[in-house]
């Protein structure tokens, strides 16, 4: 039996508890902020492993209570954060008050994943500002010209890696997020770095490898990523590391040999690492050169070389998938491509592969289905005597500094309000009549404003240009192994299939025939 001490101590510590919770959970009410009822804060999902963030974000967006919210409250634990709905605040955040939001929330540990901290996606202002200025050379449309060559010779691997197949039978099954990661990794090894990776050859190869295990779901993957996304100033006390410590060491050995050849040899490639170099020879003549600027410099390639596949490699998966399901839309594709190639003798241009009109529009509407980032965050960081952002004339609230802000990409691109029939693919949603209807910020897969992905001409390109050697010779079709519908790998920080998409690709050598008549 306990003693009444006791049983009125912990009758009083549950009492403080009811109260702490009922005044923690209650500041949204306070507020008057439409808001989503808490339980375990509003993570209850993600830390049950039953959903992912993301797609709770989407949930949030979508919630029938909430539909005519311009924004709603959310609870992070215990933090307050705010969801956006409305199109008009979603740009105000994004655009017209960026400065107020230059910043992410996340964060990794600087101290234990410099190349995690230090790169353009998670680097805060004004570092982020400078790098990105010394870094947006590359990828000027003049740049990712002079880069195409070099694209289009590992599309001819892959015609000849699926043609291999092809010698004892005409046709296979395959998982086509891993073929699309070994042509993707080898595509940003050549054009990034200036290496031949020879993933479509050697599936297990270094480049393949740790590009792999970097985005291979785990338990402890997803609790880096909860802290790092969520609780950013916890990351240094918990070592959150985006990159893991046999990434980093790979990558930190790759770009210093790679960089020490260019340097001796004095080629230039237009390329990533020609931009390294100069700002290597930079900082040596002013005398700044140091360590950590070198990771600085190895952290952008990080995270190109991360994104850079992971993004092509996702968006060409997608799209062969909802063409496997749409045989009708994939012969008008198809027809499209070996019209041009056959046209251009085997070989398109740069201008005619970026003005094949339904190879855009059926990107377009893959990234609006499945856009790589499903949802955006902010911290609202106003500079110092600058006035605070607050909701109106929606609400009449002021943001607090440091409150993180969310936006559900996923959710905005499958409102009903915006596209009639979101779960539907369908391309001519982007033909150019009716892009004309389409209401501003309804649509933004690679993001909006300054903040927007530096890399996102350069990796509709990638995708482009794997979509066309694929379906020069090959269609695809479902089989016994395709999911019916998509569910989402809910360790994961973006979209992915938990289980892998598996389509039959046959030869039917449709060029080649077209080629002959």
């Amino acid at each position: 039996m306990l003693s009444i001490n006791t049983t009125f101590l912990l009758a009083a510590l549950l009492g403080l508890v009811y109260v702490w919770c009922r005044y923690s959970f209650g500041y949204w009410k306070r507020n008057n902020i439409p808001y989503m009822s808490p339980l375990i804060g509003n993570m209850e999902v993600f830390i049950k492993r039953t959903n992912s963030f993301f797609l709770y974000l989407a949930d949030v967006y979508k919630d029938a209570k909430m539909s005519t919210a311009a924004a709603v409250g959310i609870y992070i634990l215990n933090k307050p954060a705010l969801v956006l709905r409305d199109p008009e605040l979603i740009k105000t955040v994004l655009v017209k008050e960026f400065a107020k939001f230059e910043n992410r929330s996340a964060a990794c540990d600087p101290h234990n994943d410099p190349l995690g901290s230090n790169n353009l996606f998670f680097v805060n202002n004004p570092l982020w500002k400078d790098l990105r200025t010394k870094i947006s050379p590359v990828f000027t449309s003049g740049k990712i010209k002079q880069m195409y060559p070099l694209m289009t010779e590992i599309g001819t691997e892959l015609e000849a890696h699926l043609n291999s197949f092809a010698k004892t039978n005409d046709a296979f099954v395959t998982e086509v997020k891993e073929l699309s990661g070994l042509f993707a990794t080898d595509m940003i090894a050549t054009i990034a770095f200036g290496v031949k990776a020879n993933s479509l050859s050697n599936p297990n190869g270094e480049f393949r490898t740790q590009g792999r295990k970097l985005f291979t779901s785990t338990l402890h993957r997803a609790y880096d990523f909860f802290i790092g996304f969520f609780f950013s100033k916890w990351v240094s006390t918990l070592r959150v590391k985006l990159f893991t410590p046999e990434f980093s060491s790979f990558l930190r050995g790759t770009i210093s040999h790679v960089m020490a050849s260019r340097e001796e040899s004095k080629a230039t490639r237009n390329d990533l690492i020609d931009m390294l170099v100069s700002l290597k020879g930079e900082a040596v003549a002013k005398g700044e050169y140091n360590a950590h600027l070198q990771d600085v410099l190895t952290a952008q390639a990080a995270v190109f070389f991360s994104a850079g596949f992971e993004s092509s490699s996702s968006l060409m998966q997608f799209a062969l998938y909802e063409l496997s399901k749409r045989p009708d839309l994939q012969e008008r594709l198809r027809n499209e491509i070996c019209e041009a190639l056959v046209a251009e003798q085997g070989t398109l241009s740069y201008e005619t592969i970026n003005n094949l009109p339904y190879l855009s529009i059926v990107l377009d509407e893959v990234l609006r289905l499945y856009p790589l980032l499903p949802y955006l965050d902010r911290e609202h960081l106003p500079k110092e005597g600058e006035k605070p952002f607050d909701l109106k004339p929606y609400y009449d609230y002021t943001v607090p500094v440091g409150m993180p802000v969310f936006i559900s990409i996923l959710g905005v691109h499958r409102d009903p309000k915006f596209w009639p029939n979101p779960e539907t693919f369908d391309p001519e949603r982007f033909n150019a009549e009716n892009k004309k209807t389409h209401k501003p910020m309804t649509y933004f897969p690679f993001g909006s404003g300054p903040r927007s992905c530096i890399g996102s001409r350069i990796g509709l390109l990638q995708a482009k240009v794997g979509l066309v050697h694929i379906f020069k010779n090959h269609y695809v079709t479902t089989c016994e192994k395709t999911p019916k519908e998509i569910t989402f790998d809910p360790f994961l920080m973006s979209l992915g299939y938990k289980n892998g998409i598996y389509l039959s690709l046959v030869n039917d050598k449709r060029y080649e025939r077209n080629a002959k008549q």
